[in-house]
């Protein structure tokens, strides 16, 4: 199927202050300013009556997003934290902005934690990363300069910082430890150290750069490299993961069948591991956390996956997306294996199809929403959507 895709949003990025839920719509101040930007097509727009839409009421329009669309974050149940001129948290069934706040600024990169109550939205910022811990409706309640809490530990990617089901705990990943946070006691605990030699059977790890729980929350999954126990660190180093107690007890590590992995991707238990371009062979390794069960999700050719790679809130879903005239997005079921559709989009500036884009894959409703544009300052924002249902 190809579309040809339009520009939504305009710029802007306002400094972090006090949150509060939408105003009702009587109020001289609108919760949901208008848009200057021209909107989608209806064709780019998946509305509740739209008849693909086979697996749950799904809609995502531009319109409540004032100024440029910089990216979007899970929240929780068909929610997304949407990035724009202000934080806004989105509801993708109803189609509605639920609450909204001013964005921390600045914000090179980010990504939610989003536990029963809230999220944590991890930025990364001139100042290192920031941990911003809101509640369901966009209100601060805490504020973390994750450095600074960690004496001087950088923390290198937002996937480093993950929440417990209920938010009272966070996991960080340090680049050289590991650490549990308990929010109501403001307690910091090392789980691990890799300065101490931790190790397993066979390998030793030497940094980390991922952090998740388990469902069940009783434990913390992370990621890192490490080398081998028997040569330590006179050889290059490989990709590893492990679990290990939230008191600190019974660590498993062990490396990671496959080469060039710089990050770990988190689903609801699943751990996803997207290879390095220059180590890209059409597969995608991933682990059950609970479990420790290996598996490889292989694509339809063994070059795909290097224009970027995308999992689903609950990890039902993986998605792939190749650069070139069109921007073609590629959706598969990760329990089968299934192909389940192939998106190709048009646009009439290249320079949207030029970079990486950004895509949000829904669940529940087997809706897809692709962002263009997000991270090149002079162009808007382009948005499309499609349904990847049967």
């Amino acid at each position: 199927m190809r579309k040809v895709l339009c520009a939504a949003l305009a710029l802007s990025l306002l400094v972090l202050g006090a949150c509060s839920a939408p105003a009702p719509t009587d109020n001289s101040e609108k919760a949901t300013p208008e848009t200057p930007a021209a909107p989608l097509p209806a064709s780019d727009v998946m509305k509740d009556d739209d008849p693909a839409q086979t697996s749950g009421s799904f809609a995502f329009d531009s319109a409540p997003f004032q100024g440029k669309l910089t990216g979007c974050s899970y929240a929780q149940a068909g929610t997304l934290l949407v990035c724009a001129d202000e934080l806004y948290l989105y509801d993708t069934a109803s189609g509605t902005v639920l609450a909204h706040c001013p964005a921390p600024a600045p914000m090179r990169d980010f990504g939610a934690a989003p536990f029963k109550d809230g999220i944590v939205l991890t930025v990364m910022g001139d100042a290192g990363a920031v941990a911003y811990i809101y509640d369901s409706e966009l209100k601060l309640e805490e504020t973390l300069a994750l450095e600074e809490l960690l004496s001087g530990d950088p923390v290198l990617d937002p996937g480093c910082v993950a929440a417990s089901s209920d938010g009272n705990r966070l996991a960080i990943a340090g680049l050289s430890a590991l650490y549990l946070y308990d929010r109501p006691a403001g307690q910091l605990t090392t789980l691990l150290d890799t300065a101490q030699g931790i190790g397993g059977s066979s390998c030793m790890a030497t940094s980390l750069n991922g952090a998740a729980f388990t469902p069940d929350d009783d434990r913390v999954a992370f990621f890192g490299d490490g080398f081998s126990a028997e040569s330590g660190d006179g050889e290059d180093s490989a990709p590893v993961w492990g679990t290990i107690g939230i008191d600190g007890s019974e660590l498993e590590l062990d490396w990671l069948e496959s080469e060039g992995v710089e990050e770990m991707l988190r689903a609801d238990g699943r751990l996803f591991f997207p290879p390095a371009i220059s180590h890209v062979d059409g597969s995608l390794p991933w682990v059950d956390a609970a479990s420790g069960a290996a598996h490889r999700l292989a694509f339809s050719a063994s070059d795909e996956g290097g224009d970027g790679i995308y999992v689903s809130e609950q990890g039902k879903y993986v998605a792939t997306a190749e650069l070139g005239d069109v921007l073609t997005v590629r959706v598969y079921a990760v329990d089968s294996g299934e192909l389940l559709a192939t998106e190709t989009i048009e646009v009439d500036d290249s320079r949207y199809v030029g970079r990486v884009p950004q895509v949000i894959l829904l669940d529940d409703a087997q809706a897809a929403i692709v962002l263009l544009g997000c991270g090149i300052e002079e162009i808007d924002t382009a948005v499309a959507t499609f349904s990847f249902g049967a």
